[in-house]
């Protein structure tokens, strides 16, 4: 058994699983360019620009794969009995998916120039998570290597933790990013699109002043609509002789510029003030999201909130800080939300912003 031991060991201690990534060159800033801008052209069309998108897919995929390897370590190490060669194959598998990430980002940055403006942000934006995720998987080998008594530690189990939420950040950035950007190409063909109107024959002044909505229930069709508005983020507006103020907390940048672009389009809008809050980038913010709306949503009686198509328990993070938007039906659901949220570790803080009223 010890020698077993050992080669399992020995196998771990040969393959340095993040060393590729950890050598990847960083890459700077671009220069400032606004979030939305950067999608004017969404679809790839150059043989670079589809190679880049084909790599992107293909690192979010090693991604997933990597949770999941993660996923079961995590369930692993709160068995024992399990020996060290099961975490090893499992490792060893994850290991496999992340030096084909190191790969597939080194040729990511070596077809940067080429690409989409989008493209190139996303590249950018990845590296340093796919960086963490080789680091925390270097770790966990280290752990695993020295874990000869007492395994599996706490440091070890930490590790784990760690890959598998680096892991799991990464492929929601790819994913969002990409799903983002097919929306938007529909979109930028719509808007290309001719448009016949067909007269109405008949109509009076009367009936068509029936028909056209408030100016302050066309802001909000237009604002639901926005693709990947979602349960993390909390628009509001308000409007001022014909003046439209955005506020509110958004995840990406490209929302907050969305927002207003489809605002401004809207008949009857003189103007348009921007103040919606770009909340800052941050893996231990979006664990918190993702716990936060697990124990709120989770709760049997918070639950029938989450099958409307724009959940209206809005769950906002910024630091480790939790607030919660949105409007609820009784005082009594305010109140278990409010709860819920409290039990999320690692949170600083939660307020309770909800309203009563739906």
């Amino acid at each position: 058994m010890k020698s077993a031991f050992r080669k399992t060991l020995g196998i771990l201690g040969v393959v340095l699983m993040g060393s590729q990534l950890i050598a990847a060159p960083a890459t700077g800033n671009r220069p400032g360019q606004p979030a939305s801008s950067a999608f004017e052209q969404a679809a790839p069309l150059t043989p670079e620009q589809k190679q880049v998108d084909r790599l992107l897919k293909k690192i979010s995929s090693d991604a997933l794969t990597v949770s999941h390897n993660a996923d079961k370590l995590s369930a692993y190490a709160r068995n024992p009995k399990l020996h060290f060669e099961t975490h090893a194959a499992e490792l060893n598998r994850a290991k496999d998916s992340i030096n084909a990430m190191g790969s597939d980002l080194r040729r990511l940055q070596e077809l940067s120039a080429y690409a989409l403006p989008w493209q190139q942000q996303l590249i950018d934006r990845v590296q340093p998570v796919l960086t963490g995720l080789a680091g925390h998987a270097n770790e966990a080998i280290d752990r695993l290597n020295s874990d000869r008594h007492g395994f599996p530690s706490a440091e070890y189990r930490r590790a784990v933790q760690s890959l598998y939420n680096y892991a799991d950040h990464a492929r929601d950035v790819l994913a969002v990013n990409l799903d983002y950007a097919g929306a938007r190409e529909k979109l930028n063909r719509l808007d290309a699109a001719p448009v016949e109107v067909e007269p109405v024959a008949y109509a009076s002044r009367e009936t068509t002043a029936r028909i056209v909505r408030p100016l302050d229930q066309r802001v909000q069709s237009e604002l639901l609509k926005l693709p990947y508005y979602g349960v993390f983020d909390h628009l509001a507006y308000r409007i001022e002789n014909g003046r439209v103020i955005l506020t509110g907390d958004v995840t990406r940048p490209t929302l907050k510029d969305d927002a207003e672009r489809v605002v401004r389009r809207i008949e009857g809008v003189r103007a348009v003030s921007n103040s919606i809050n770009v909340l800052p980038l941050s893996p231990n913010d979006d664990r918190i999201r993702i716990a936060t709306y697990w124990a709120v949503y989770g709760h049997a009686a918070l639950a029938p909130y989450s099958l409307n198509p724009h959940p209206p328990i809005r769950i906002i993070v910024e630091n480790g800080n939790i607030t919660l938007k949105g409007v609820v039906r009784a005082e009594m659901d305010r109140s278990i939300a409010y709860l819920q949220a409290n039990t999320v570790h690692g949170a600083f803080s939660v307020t309770n912003d909800l309203q009563i009223g739906l």
